[in-house]
Order: structure tokens, then sequence, then C-alpha cells
């Protein structure tokens, strides 16, 4: 590859410019593959100060997403467990955003890696490093300090847990990348050579730390812009959508829980795609206007899932009667939401209950229908709250349509 730019060219709407470079393969093949080729790579304005001038509809629109967020995490007061519907959209957030990459899971599957980590599969033991990245992005939301180029390398660090993967993590990217096709000539999108790439980090995380942007706009246009950079050799759409959990997060909009907009547009993914090609071309307007749909559908949603899982508990309080309220089994239905499966060690290290205790609340919660009883002599017993998984299924059915 040529070592310095030659000749830019403007974007299309000059929300860009295209460098023309050469590429010859690092390896030996004969045939027209190994003959040097030119690719037009796409270098995206900086966005630092950038000044959305969003028509009224779209501004409108993503006011009214923020808001379905706000009610969303105002709503729940009841639940038994805040935290466990935190966790469990989360979850749906993760694995929707994994199946973006082509990586399906169920969430029984991510559910027993999770209690078992070690024997979980390949494929299980990346969707659950998509999760933690998930969980590192909303701790590093909730931090007053600003967000930096090592925050977004720590998120990558964090998914990055499997091989290949594992072999960049955090690290950005030291040589030309290039979506579809065997090489950038033949790519469908090339990104920007590799030594724009920290400089256009650096310019994003700028824009990500102002405060006076409408927060469902200022995600939108992030999540884009670092689509665009791919500052990653590999990742970089499971990082860029843990970008809004931050974003939504430090700016207040989502103080408990972010509605898994993952799974509006992986429903849509031809959609979402065109909408991000739409954005490098200079439609700002119609993808903010895309993303804060995704936004506020996933809102309305997601509240109507917590009712459900309140709902849920309640029925299982009732069924589980006469139950002291401090009793084992009481605790296990608190945790039910974070842990749709668990096992008596899961119980006893998370509730601070005895063994003994564990397995007596498990046991009462199988006798009253709750959960059912999954016996393995060489791993150990689990129990799994499968209602809750029907309660899972039918919601993402739901953003699917």
């Amino acid at each position: 590859m040529t070592p310095g730019p030659k000749p830019s060219e403007l974007g299309p709407n000059g929300c860009g410019r295209y460098e023309e470079r050469a590429w010859t393969p690092s390896f030996a093949r004969s045939g027209r593959h190994n003959r040097t080729a030119t690719f037009r790579a796409f270098i995206p304005d900086p966005i630092a100060d950038f000044e959305p001038a969003l028509s009224g509809p779209t501004a409108a629109r993503s006011e009214r997403a923020g808001t379905a967020v706000r009610e969303l995490n105002a709503s729940n007061a009841g639940l038994r467990s805040l935290e466990g519907l935190a966790r469990q959209l989360l979850r749906s957030e993760a694995l929707a955003s994994s199946a973006i990459e082509e990586l399906q899971l169920s969430h029984r599957k991510l559910a027993r890696a999770e209690i078992d980590s070690d024997a979980a599969e390949h494929k299980a033991k990346e969707v659950l490093g998509n999760v933690h990245a998930m969980e590192d992005a909303v701790r590093i939301g909730s931090e007053p300090n600003e967000l930096t180029v090592d925050d977004i390398r720590s998120i990558h660090r964090t998914l990055a847990i499997v091989p290949p993967l594992e072999r960049i993590a955090g690290q950005l990217r030291e040589e030309q990348g290039w979506i579809g096709g065997v090489s950038p000539a033949a790519a469908v999108f090339v990104p920007p050579p590799h030594e724009y790439v920290p400089g256009l980090v650096s310019d994003l995380c700028e824009f990500m730390n102002r405060d006076e942007i409408s927060p469902v706009a200022q995600a939108a246009i992030a999540h884009a812009q670092f689509e665009t950079i791919h500052p990653f050799g590999d990742g970089n759409g499971r990082v860029g959508r843990c970008l809004i959990h931050v974003l939504l997060r430090r700016q207040e909009v989502a103080s408990n829980y972010v509605p898994p907009v993952s799974l509006v547009l992986g429903a849509r993914k031809d959609s979402y795609i065109a909408g991000l090609t739409a954005f490098r071309e200079g439609d700002i307007d119609g993808w903010v206007d895309q993303f804060a749909t995704a936004v506020e559908v996933a809102a309305i949603h997601a509240e109507s899932f917590s009712k459900e899982v309140m709902s849920l508990q309640k029925s299982w309080i009732e069924k589980a009667e006469p139950m002291r309220a401090d009793a084992s089994a009481r605790a296990i239905i608190d945790l039910l939401p974070s842990y749709p499966i668990v096992t008596a060690s899961t119980v006893e290290q998370l509730t601070g209950r005895s063994r003994v205790a564990a397995i007596n609340g498990l046991e009462r919660l199988a006798e009253a229908g709750i959960l059912a009883r999954h016996r393995n002599q060489r791993k150990g017993d689990s129990w799994e709250a499968k209602e809750l998984f029907v309660l899972l299924q039918q919601f993402e059915d739901a953003l699917s349509l």
C-alpha cells in the first residue's frame, strides 16, 4: 500500500472526501488477484464542532424518543428487581447486536454460558463478551469523567475475549480495513486509512463529550460516525452500538437501562445499513429520524415488557405462598430476572444464603411450578424459569415485526 495520500476527491455532499490509494496483496498469489489495484477510501469530516441542522419533524422525533427512554426508566419503581430488568434488557441488546454480525444465540444458551462460562461453546463466549462490553459501556457512561479514546479501546478489549478477535483487543487498526469483498479494491465500503484513525476517534470523543445536543440525535450521529471510521480490525459494529449506551447513560436519559435498540435495527438490517450509508452521503436528517424511531419503538416495547415481568414476579410470589419476606425462595424470585437459569451455587453466592437454604428455596419454587429442574450429576443441577424465556421471546418477536 502506498505510504502517503494521493489527490483527494470531495464526498457526495461535502460530508467527507475520498482518497485514492493503491493496493497490493501482502501474500504471493498468481493471476489477477496478485496485481496492484486502486481503491477509494472515505475520510469523514471531523464532527467535534458539528451543529446538526435537523428538520422540525426529525428534531421532534428525537425529543420524543428521549422522552420515551426517560419514561421507561422512571416507570418501574414497582419492579422487584430493577437490576434484573436492566440485565435482561442489556442481554437482549447484546444478543441482537451480535446477531447483526451473524452471531446467533438463544437467551437460554447465553444464560447457561453465564453460569458456566468455562464449558460454554465458542459462540456463546463471544456473545458473553458482548454482554460484558455493554456493561462496560454503561459503567463508562455513568462516570463523571469525559469520554476518551482509551474508554473506547476498553470497550473493545472487553468485547474481544475469544480468538481470533482477542489478538487485536483494544488496538486501533494499523492497516487498511474494508467491508465486503476480498480486498479494498472490491469492497462495498472502504473506511479511512489507518493513519487518520487516531485523530478521527479523538474528534468523535470530543463530539460525544458535548452536552448541548439532543441526546438521541447525538447518539445517532456518534454511532454512524464511529461505523464510518471503523477504527478496529473487527468488532466495530458491536462497539459502535455500545457507544449508544455510553451516550444515553452519560446524558442522563437512561438512568437505569437503555432499551434494546439493536433489536429494532437488526430486524431491519438492510434498512439499517442503508441508513448508515445515507449518513456518509450527507443525509444526516434521514439517518437521525430512522435511529430515533428505533429508539422510541424499543423504549415503548421495553416498558410493556417490564410490566409483564412485574406481573410474572407477582404471580410467582402468590404461587409460592405462604412464604416469609426474607425466605430464600423470595430472594430467588428477585434474582430470576437477572439470572433465568440458576444453580444452588449461584443462589448461594448472589443472595448470601447457605447452600442448604438455597437448595430448599429452589426446591420450593420447583414444587410450585415456577422453576424447572435440570439434573446433571457431573456439573450439578440447574433450575430454569421457563415462563421468563417465553416473555423474552414474545418481547423480541414484537420488536421484530
